[in-house]
């Protein structure tokens, strides 16, 4: 069987291209990226490159300093905080809507999920990734709550960013299953609050491991 066209644009590639490289930490943060070098690197024009740096700051990966110079966004305390806690928020919201509702909602890409997390333990750190914002992603997604999903959806480019540099600088650092077994355990069968605060704590968690640990690279 025939493979379906690929039917991105010329603009929708350079920015994939560009994202990836932000995530990935090949561009670091804050480092400068220039249209020129840019141009040569993606191998398109200079015009489909500013179309590029225009969308991600949209996404907020990039920043742009007016008639000067554009740069990959800062990884701070602050923007490591501010991630972490507006994703408390909707996760926190996405789980009080799952255990209030559970009784009339399929839990079963939930518990798929969870079981896959087992699995990407000793995987690296794209499959560790994949299943770890794949489980939060899927009780969000159960909601059927739109907007919700969107805003969700709207964070993952940051979500990603934070977690592949914390995976860089401290690979496998806790057992997935076992860090995410109290959560699953609350959405499945805790109530509201219990599953809320479950998610809480668990970013909490995450918070506080990647600030110290930002502290610790900042002063060597």
């Amino acid at each position: 069987m025939r493979e379906p066209i690929d039917r991105k644009s010329l603009l929708d590639n350079a920015a994939d291209w560009l994202r990836d490289a932000i995530v990935r930490g090949t561009f670091r943060p804050g480092a400068t990226l220039t249209e020129t070098a840019l141009t040569e690197q993606i191998g398109v024009g200079r015009s489909t490159v500013r179309s590029a740096l225009f969308a991600l700051e949209v996404r907020e990966l990039v920043v742009r300093t007016p008639y000067s110079s554009w740069h990959v966004a800062t990884l701070d305390i602050r923007a490591i905080e501010e991630i972490y806690t507006l994703r408390s928020a909707l996760e926190g919201l996405a789980a009080r809507i799952i255990a209030q509702k559970r009784h009339h909602l399929d839990l079963s890409p939930i518990g798929q999920s969870f079981q896959a997390l087992e699995g990407a333990n000793s995987g690296d750190a794209d499959t560790r990734l994949g299943a770890d914002l794949g489980f939060h992603a899927s009780f969000v997604a159960q909601t059927d709550h739109q907007l919700l999903i969107r805003r969700h959806a709207q964070l993952a480019d940051k979500m990603e960013w934070l977690y592949r540099w914390s995976e860089a600088h401290w690979p496998c650092r806790r057992d997935l299953t076992e860090e995410h077994q109290r959560l699953y355990d609350a959405l499945t069968g805790g109530s509201p609050d219990a599953a809320e605060q479950a998610v809480r704590d668990h970013i909490a968690e995450s918070i506080e491991a990647d600030t110290a640990g930002f502290h610790e690279l900042a002063s060597r």
